[in-house]
């Protein structure tokens, strides 16, 4: 594959010298971080609902040549999926790259595209080689929490090697209160779990009564609008992303 000769060059011609990458998750608006539960873990993530939507953002103080990706394992990859912005075929190439996840400071000719091997799935990134890398955000994608459970995402090195790890990402898929699936949680999804008030019994995980039964106690009661209650206002997603904040010309 073309793709693959070309990224062999590319790393046989760049210069390697060490990055520092790291990377920021923010909510679904761009702008408001999403906060570790112990500022001693700051890898590991407050709570989300499933149908959340999260941004991670891969950024560096340097302005140096690196390759690297984000990855899930294919245990994990049952839990969440890593998605690319604005998917284009490259010319040549059957490889779908996205050209909005590689932002202004990685370099004209940066490249964003999926990843999928023994060790995982994920998006893997490419500074420019040839035009000038700046510090500041390089990469953005989307993190989409699908099922409940516990998920872990990768930030390597391959700069370095396959394995290098850089940082890993803990997040915890809980579930949903957006029963309406409008995005937020109001007064109307309120009053659906109002609507089941009490409602007890035997029934099947996958029933209509099931997911208002936020503790799993097989019934709706006090304690799942408690646990309704802490997601109160929260958005699962929004439809409008930020400007890229290398670019002083965008507004926000």
């Amino acid at each position: 594959m073309r793709m693959v000769f070309a990224l062999a060059v590319i790393v046989g011609v760049a210069p390697l010298r060490a990055a520092n990458v790291w990377t920021t998750v923010y909510r679904c608006d761009e702008m408001t971080p999403l906060p570790a539960v112990d500022p001693n873990r700051p890898g590991v993530y407050a709570d989300i609902m499933v149908g959340t939507r999260l941004v991670i953002v891969v950024s560096s103080d340097t302005g140096s040549y690196w390759w690297g990706h984000l990855r899930l394992s294919w245990d994990d990859a049952d839990y969440a999926a890593l998605r690319g912005r604005g998917p284009t075929i490259l010319p040549d190439a059957d490889v779908l790259a996205y050209i909005d996840s590689c932002l202004e400071a990685a370099g004209e000719w940066a490249s964003a595209w999926d990843f999928s091997g023994q060790a995982g799935i994920g998006l893997e990134f490419l500074t420019s080689a040839y035009a000038p890398v700046v510090p500041g955000d390089w990469f953005i994608c989307d993190y989409m929490a699908e099922q409940v459970g516990p998920c872990d995402v990768g930030l390597y090195d391959l700069s370095v090697s396959f394995d290098a790890l850089i940082e890993t990402l803990s997040f915890t898929h809980v579930p949903s209160r957006d029963f309406n699936d409008d995005t937020i949680v109001n007064f109307e999804d309120l009053a659906l779990l109002a609507e089941h008030w009490r409602a007890a019994g035997d029934y099947d995980r996958n029933s209509p009564e099931a997911v208002f039964d936020l503790n799993s106690d097989r019934r709706v009661d006090t304690g799942d609008l408690s646990l309704f209650c802490e997601y109160w206002l929260e958005r699962t997603y929004c439809n409008d992303v930020a400007a890229d904040p290398n670019n002083s010309s965008s507004g926000v």
